[in-house]
């Protein structure tokens, strides 16, 4: 067997990182019959089909993937020799895209921007705030924020943390014409305000020692914004599920209370997801460090109040 030209595994690696061939050519600013034609090549060097391809998607074969878990290691490994002979001190600089949700980025990303450009002036920092599920490498973003539950890809997903709790809450209007539930099974008489964005928005769990209980709740209505669910329940429509940022104004001005604050609902944690662990630039690694820095302080002070 010839020896292994490394830019068709490379590209192959691309490929399967990225999904299709049109997003791989992009991610590497070559045409996309470029790409198709160094993975042919590679599967006639080869000897064997790698890919099965569709006209929208690419799916490995079992030799494909059996190739992809040994050479895509070995590229990191390649990659890693090399970027350690440069010099890893260089400063960030460039242009880096962030995404996150509309209502974490104000009320959580905030200091966390602020402080990266203080500390990094030569990076253009370009920040969406959407809670449209993008395509990181279809939509050109380096990273993106997330929350809850991830659906399984081939992107690297760092878990950040759950600083965030959700707590019930209602207002004390609604609860003195309703009544106040006294265990969650109670929730199922009462209007309940949805977060959309949850995987499952009707089904809320519960834990209580070393109870666990799942109780599906009638929906009075179903938005994808916590701050509208907080002033829907304020207003006297229904009990919702908070997160603490969410929650503490109208707490502190007495619109709200908490509900059922004995019982623990389980955390969603925040995710930094990117593209690839190969090759991580130091403008996208710096703004991963000051994230999970911020995580880590604001989960150690929840601690100590405890």
């Amino acid at each position: 067997m010839t020896v292994a030209d490394l830019n068709a595994v490379s590209i192959f690696v691309q490929v399967v990182d990225s999904k299709s061939f049109r997003a791989a050519a992009r991610a590497l600013d070559v045409p996309k019959s470029t790409v198709s034609l160094r993975v042919a090549q590679l599967e006639e060097r080869l000897g064997t089909r790698l890919l099965d391809r569709t006209t929208r998607t690419v799916r490995l074969t079992e030799e494909g993937r059996s190739y992809y878990l040994q050479v895509a290691p070995a590229l990191t490994a390649l990659d890693y020799a090399e970027r350690s002979l440069a010099d890893l001190q260089s400063a960030p600089a460039g242009r880096l895209r962030v995404t996150a949700p509309f209502e974490m980025g104000q009320f959580v990303l905030c200091p966390i921007i602020i402080d990266y450009m203080r500390r990094y002036p030569a990076v253009e920092l370009s920040v969406d705030l959407t809670d449209r599920r993008v395509n990181l490498v279809e939509d050109g973003f380096d990273l993106a924020v997330r929350r809850g539950s991830l659906s399984h890809s081939t992107f690297i997903a760092r878990k950040l943390g759950s600083p965030d709790d959700l707590h019930l809450y209602a207002s004390p209007h609604y609860l003195d014409v309703r009544g106040e539930p006294k265990s969650p099974e109670d929730l199922a008489e009462h209007d309940c305000l949805l977060m959309s964005g949850r995987q499952e928005p009707s089904r809320w769990k519960f834990r209580r020692d070393a109870q666990s209980i799942v109780v599906d709740v009638r929906a009075r209505t179903t938005v994808n914004s916590y701050i509208v669910l907080r002033e829907l329940a304020a207003a006297g429509y229904g009990i919702t599920e908070l997160p603490d940022y969410a929650a503490a104004s109208a707490v502190s001005s007495g619109t709200l209370r908490p509900v059922l604050d004995e019982y623990r609902l389980p955390p969603l944690p925040w995710y930094a997801v990117y593209p690839s662990s190969r090759n991580v630039p130091p403008k996208l690694q710096a703004f991963i460090n000051l994230l999970t820095a911020h995580f880590t302080a604001v989960e150690a002070a929840k601690a100590k109040q405890k």
